[in-house]
């Protein structure tokens, strides 16, 4: 078993947050409920990625440099607790290998966008294999002596000062440094999922359904017929991220209505909606998010800064 190599197995949590969010979602259920459709602001005009303004979800969702000076910080703290009890742990460059961008990335939720990319890769993502899994080569293992050090589990067991390795170990330790000024049960690394339960919501809403079926009688005028953006990116001939001939075709089209219909703009002035009505009735949940993300890229920057 590959030891943690973050503070709260941050790994394990944050790829099923980055995966559930920012894949081509085959999943389009998710929420529930009949209540109000919340009302559109503005609905933008989409012909790329760089036409989409902000999610509201994007100020509460770490970006791809703030989760890799957290990941940092808590192997920096790591060591320095291991090396008190005489024992190595894993260097800055493993603990920060292939993590996930959970920056929003608006051709992963919105489906593909870019024509370009749509006529070079297809549905395939091209910033690499997208499986969200960490790669292992080259990594340093712990030993079962280490691990039993970092997550508590050794008996009897004292630092170089003659201190008792504490409960919840190493681990527990960096926790609480990090968590410092953060508020108490809420895990700012994951809350991305609670906005991946209105993805299904934004796809049933009337005005997002209505969207896609101009989207659908467009692409099948070129051939293709798929009801959804979702069913065309998720064909099981290209799901695996191939960049085959017939998929680059169908990704083709694909843009191209969704470029016509402004398809895109709909779905996010949906979504926007959503999710801004969603923060809106949490909003004080929201509040202690923001303030734990603010409280942990702190303590990160100070822990790597040496301000300790």
């Amino acid at each position: 078993m590959r030891a943690r190599t973050g503070v709260r197995g941050i790994v394990r949590g944050i790829v099923a947050a980055a995966v559930a969010l920012w894949g081509l979602a085959a999943c389009s259920d998710g929420g529930g409920g009949d209540d109000e459709p919340p009302e559109i602001r503005t609905i933008p005009t989409v012909r790329s990625s760089a036409d989409l303004p902000a999610l509201p979800m994007e100020q509460y969702v770490f970006s791809g440099d703030d989760l890799r000076a957290y990941t940092q910080a808590g192997a920096v703290l790591s060591r320095r607790c291991m090396e008190r009890f005489g024992m190595n742990w894993i260097s800055d460059k493993d603990a920060t290998r292939d993590l996930p961008d959970l920056t929003v990335d608006p051709t992963r939720y919105f489906t593909i966008i870019d024509a370009d990319a749509a006529r070079e890769h297809g549905y395939a993502d091209p910033r690499g294999d997208g499986d969200g899994q960490r790669k292992t080569s080259g990594s340093y293992e712990p030993t079962d002596a280490e691990r039993s050090v970092y997550n508590g589990s050794a008996k009897n067991v004292t630092d170089t000062s003659g201190r008792r390795l504490g409960k919840g170990g190493c681990a527990a330790e960096v926790d609480k440094r990090l968590d410092e000024g953060g508020v108490k049960g809420i895990d700012a690394l994951k809350v991305g999922n609670e906005f991946y339960t209105l993805y299904g919501k934004v796809q049933r809403d009337s005005r997002v359904t209505e969207a896609f079926e101009k989207w659908s009688a467009c692409l099948k005028k070129k051939g293709f017929t798929y009801a959804t953006p979702m069913d065309a990116a998720n064909d099981p001939e290209w799901v695996s991220g191939a960049d085959t001939k017939a998929a680059v075709s169908v990704a083709t089209a694909d843009v191209a209505c969704k470029q016509r219909l402004n398809t895109v703009g709909i779905w996010y002035a949906v979504a926007e909606a959503y999710q801004r009505a969603y923060i809106d009735e949490k909003a004080e949940h929201f509040a202690d998010v923001l303030a734990t993300k603010k409280a942990l890229v702190k303590n990160a920057a100070d822990v790597i800064g040496g301000a300790e």
